[in-house]
């Protein structure tokens, strides 16, 4: 039975299956994400990229580039959740670091190496900000780099209204937003170098949340873009265990 299911599944079936979960999604999507304040959850895809801190006079720059799986430019990473609605397969989505560096002197309060940061994190369907833009996060001039000294973790939160945070997503309008991107593996361990974060390479994953708002006439395009993954992954998987 299973084997003449997807023998029958032809390209006009397939479109229009793919329609009608759109429109299902479509009315999941615009529940959820009142409901929800999550935007995007990421992790990492492989492990073994890196973001990569550099210290230059004095300022401190995080970077995505290096990374062979983001063609030198991005870090793949696989979104937990998108719009409130949670992705069991997990969406495929470069990350990419525009400009995001240090602001102003770092400092060791109780042991806690702290700094401001600015700049742009962007996830989109192609390495260096290329292609479907799911999501870009600006934020600065206070968005704040934080650690134990001498450790291997940190992260960097910024949130509305102590920074200025601005999420730019396909058909939504938003309140309150808030990111907050953790880096572990740290390497070597969190130091000051100067008057600025210390260089090192680690992996990263994070949140980003706000009140949402759908806007009616764009909410289609974003649901067929949280299933896209999803339904071609599912068919794969349908056609594999047939």
């Amino acid at each position: 039975m299973c084997s003449a299911f997807v023998g029958s599944c032809d390209s006009a079936r397939f479109c229009r299956r793919f329609f009608a979960l759109a429109c299902a999604a479509t009315l999941l999507l615009g529940s959820s994400a009142r409901a929800s304040s999550t935007v995007l959850a990421f992790g990492q895809l492989n492990p073994a990229d890196i973001i990569t801190a550099t210290d230059i006079a004095g300022v401190t720059t995080l970077k995505t580039t290096g990374n062979l799986d983001g063609f030198g430019v991005s870090v793949p990473v696989l979104a937990s959740n998108y719009l409130g609605v949670p992705q069991p397969f997990g969406l495929l989505m470069y990350e990419t670091f525009v400009g995001v560096t240090s602001n102003g002197a770092a400092a060791n309060v109780g042991g806690t190496i702290g700094q401001n940061f600015s700049g742009e994190i962007e996830f989109t369907s192609a390495p260096g900000g290329a292609g479907l833009v799911y999501l870009i996060a600006t934020f600065g001039p206070n968005g704040k780099f934080s650690g134990g000294a001498n450790g291997a973790s940190a992260s960097l939160n910024a949130s509305v209204p102590q920074d200025n945070v601005i999420f730019t997503v396909p058909g939504m309008d938003y309140g309150f937003a808030a990111m907050s991107v953790g880096f572990s593996g740290i390497d070597p361990v969190l130091s000051i170098a100067g008057a600025s974060v210390a260089g090192f390479t680690g992996q990263n994953s994070g949140t980003f949340s706000a009140t949402l708002v759908p806007e009616p006439g764009t909410l289609c395009m974003a649901s067929i873009a949280v299933i896209v993954g999803t339904l071609a992954y599912g068919r794969k998987k349908m056609k594999t265990a047939c």
